[in-house]
């Protein structure tokens, strides 16, 4: 009866062991799985926020190049040339006279 007990133990220990291992690789892949969701998580977080940025970045260059098509347009009509000759150069027409205020 001793000798049936103790195969028995035996055999039980085997079977804890042999059930344990299974359990054991089970827990490490899920560890492994966990730990590489959370940091595709996180990556991804990051990517949304960068893109968030470049979105807001694009949104005010192109504001920024329809401003400097439009002042383009602007500098190439003969008007603000005349203008712009006038104040920035200090020229005149034929005929006129350049008063200069005293400094």
């Amino acid at each position: 009866m001793k000798r049936t007990r103790l195969k028995s133990k035996a055999q039980n220990r085997h079977r804890v062991r042999f059930r344990l291992v299974p359990i054991l690789i089970i827990c490490g892949v899920l560890a492994v799985v966990g730990s590489s969701v959370w940091q595709i998580l996180k990556l991804r977080s990051h990517v949304e926020e960068q893109l968030a940025q470049l979105n807001q970045q694009k949104v005010l260059l192109l504001n920024e190049e329809k401003r400097l098509k439009e002042e383009i347009v602007q500098l190439n009509t003969p008007s603000y040339i005349e203008q712009l000759a006038r104040e920035q150069l200090g020229l005149v027409k034929h005929g006129e006279i350049l008063i200069s205020p005293k400094n």
